[in-house]
């Protein structure tokens, strides 16, 4: 199949491999690999940390053009990336019209729109979560923008399909399309950690019920003087801090591993050196986390908030049934007094995780693009 023929996407993004700092940046990553392999030919526009733009697997199926945040490229202020600069520069490095514009990130919205309006092609955006500041804020007028333009909008769950719509009433229901994330499944027999030896992956903000986490450690160790966690995620500095004066006030700063800026792929050789993955969240459009999680066959001990709900069940999770330290604490020691019900769920886990594969989502999403592409409606 000639190059002419061949499905070509612009994939927009603020995060990328290496740069992930959560579930967007995994998505955008894995899914524009998935999409080369079945020979798209993808050119990612992301940020990179260079003070020039560089260029990587040129020539290839994948190749990322990585732009500094400087002011040739970005907007401090409008927290946006110059669209003039973006589609002057891809265009004269990639050399080919794309036939997709799939944009991830709401510093990217202007560029989309004009790449769109400028080739006149179909946008997609992937609507991973509502903005947290709010509709009013930058990141909400530029997420405002992408729901208005995009031709089809992705999101990974029901629930994100429902509060999208309820913040966006006037969108056409046609346009936003389900597609859960994936995940890849760790070898069949993968160890895990002792069952004191705790984890949590994920960002640092009060919503993700990391203080009541920290507190339920504090009455763990009153019965457990193995108790042991390890959370990994980035956050603003003054909530790092108030959260370590948090643990040093319950008593357990020496019980807690602070990992900041820790690669994904570090991430994933991790889970299987922990007795099980806490998820405390208040409020998830998916969580990748608890998916992967499941994939390595570690147990997990989790809310079903949000988009949760659709895969993480009493089957093949330790739910916790309010977000505060006392359930926290309880739902980690029954999963510490029945080691049996764990292995069962784990077993249950792994077969969810594997309705969950990268190929079957990437499948849906080339089906979509070739549409798109085709015209149809």
């Amino acid at each position: 199949m000639g190059d002419e023929s061949r499905l070509k996407i612009w994939v927009m993004t603020n995060e990328f491999e290496p740069k992930i700092v959560g579930g967007l940046g995994i998505v955008a990553t894995q899914l524009s690999r998935m999409l080369s392999k079945f020979g798209a030919i993808v050119t990612v526009l992301c940020p990179g940390n260079s003070d020039r733009l560089t260029i990587s697997n040129a020539n290839s199926n994948l190749c990322i053009l990585r732009f500094p945040k400087n002011s040739k490229y970005f907007n401090r202020a409008q927290q946006s990336f110059k669209a003039e600069a973006i589609i002057k520069s891809a265009s004269a490095k990639v050399g080919v019209k794309p036939d997709i514009i799939h944009v991830h990130s709401t510093e990217f919205a202007n560029t989309a729109k004009a790449a769109g309006d400028r080739f006149n092609l179909p946008i997609v955006y992937t609507c991973h979560s509502l903005v947290s500041q709010g509709i009013s804020s930058l990141h909400g007028k530029q997420q405002s923008t992408l729901i208005s333009i995009a031709n089809r909008i992705i999101v990974p769950s029901r629930w994100q399909a429902k509060v999208t719509k309820g913040l966006y009433p006037r969108t056409d229901g046609k346009k936003m399309i389900i597609i859960p994330h994936g995940v890849a499944l760790a070898p069949k027999g993968s160890s895990i950690g002792a069952s004191h030896k705790l984890l949590y992956v994920g960002r640092l903000i009060p919503s993700k019920g990391v203080e009541p986490l920290i507190k339920a450690v504090g009455l763990l160790a009153q019965e457990n003087s193995k108790v042991h966690l390890t959370i990994v995620g980035s956050g603003k500095a003054s909530y790092r801090n108030k959260l370590r004066n948090l643990a040093k006030q319950a008593g357990v700063a020496k019980r807690i591993r602070w990992a900041k800026k820790t690669p994904h792929k570090t991430v994933q050789r991790m889970y299987g050196s922990y007795g099980a993955v806490i998820n405390p969240s208040q409020r998830e459009s998916f969580c990748l986390v608890a998916l992967e999680a499941m994939a390595n066959g570690v147990p997990l001990i989790s809310t079903t908030s949000g988009g949760m709900k659709e895969f993480v069940t009493p089957q093949n999770a330790k739910i916790i049934n309010s977000i505060d330290s006392v359930h926290i604490a309880r739902a980690i020691k029954e999963f510490w007094n029945n080691p049996e019900q764990s292995r069962k769920r784990t077993i249950n886990a792994r077969v969810t995780a594997a309705q969950y594969k990268w190929t079957v989502t990437a499948r849906k999403y080339l089906s979509l693009f070739l549409d798109l592409k085709q015209g149809r409606p």
